[in-house]
């Protein structure tokens, strides 16, 4: 029913076993485990078979045969998945508590769900282990289930940057395997752009009010504002082709290709009637104080199972 698709680039050895620990100390282990290597040096499937058989468990190991990116190291883990619904996590982040995987598999099965999303509990270990605030996206009353609203969400989503985290989504295997597809080559790291391709598909995108992972706050590709801004514009182009009469991905094209070749005054005012920055949504997004989610035992109980592993 689920498969669960490790994602890893030269992992630390202690991030990697918490991760591993994190899924292999679930009260529901009927799930399929795929360890997906982006062509790292040291992939550490050594070490990763000790522990699976200390547990009992078996993975699929795969690996590139470079380094190619999140995005198409997603894709072949996902294209090695059997299971209907499909979630990714990496070295560093954990899945929240014992209970994560049945509570995804009681989502999956009840709602018939295409995409979701839960909560991400932010976290950091420098100096030492403590919660931080985060959460995405920002809005998250245009998803819910008694007022949803597509047209609000793909607003959100390709013009004022109110993504969400793929370390808290979770799919049906089929979909995100066709939108990686037309991905890969394309858009390097952010495998969770393909949420903004099913926003301008209309696929519908459960939000749910609970916390899915652990999330080690700046860390990883994502931190790096620059390559998620030219992931960003390759996704543009991919959508521009995919929808050439799609009106939001025009603007958001217009948005975000607004060529620096103009004056300073005229790239400004395209950008602001486009999105004005002094829009209600804009002010709040802006002033917007994120939650501390999750409780700190629950954390502290997978480094102390990782821990009493060395």
């Amino acid at each position: 029913m689920l498969s669960i698709v490790v994602v890893q680039y030269e992992p630390d050895r202690a991030a990697l076993e918490r991760t591993l620990l994190s899924i292999l100390t679930q009260d529901d282990q009927d799930f399929e485990l795929i360890i997906a290597d982006d062509g790292s040096r040291n992939k550490r499937f050594d070490s990763t078979r000790a522990l699976l058989n200390k547990y009992g468990r078996e993975a699929q190991l795969l690996t590139l045969p470079e380094n190619r990116g999140t995005v198409w190291n997603l894709w072949n883990g996902v294209s090695h998945a059997g299971g209907t619904w499909v979630y990714a996590i990496s070295p560093g982040d954990y899945l929240y508590d014992a209970g994560t995987v049945r509570w995804i598999k009681a989502c999956c099965r009840r709602d018939d769900v295409w995409a979701a999303f839960g909560k991400a509990a932010y976290y950091t270990q420098e100096p030492q282990l403590r919660q931080l605030p985060g959460q995405t996206p920002f809005d998250r009353s245009c998803y819910a289930a008694e007022h949803y609203r597509p047209k609000t969400i793909k607003r959100n989503m390709l013009l004022y940057d109110d993504g969400i985290s793929g370390a808290c989504a979770f799919y049906r295997t089929s979909l995100l395997r066709q939108a990686l597809e037309e991905m890969k080559g394309r858009v390097r790291y952010a495998e969770d752009f393909s949420l903004r391709m099913f926003s301008v598909e209309k696929i519908h995108i459960h939000c749910y009010d609970r916390i899915v992972c652990w999330y080690e706050d700046n860390t990883g590709v994502s931190s790096s504002q620059a390559r998620m801004l030219k992931d960003w514009k390759a996704m543009l182009r991919l959508l521009r082709e995919k929808f050439p009469r799609d009106r939001m991905v025009c603007l958001a094209n217009l948005y975000f290709f607004n060529d620096e070749r103009r004056s300073k005054i005229l790239r400004g005012l395209i950008g602001h009637t486009i999105v004005p920055q002094w829009l209600p949504f804009k002010r709040k997004q802006k002033a917007y104080q994120p939650p501390v989610n999750g409780r700190i035992e629950e954390l502290e109980r997978i480094y102390h199972l990782q821990e009493e592993e060395q």
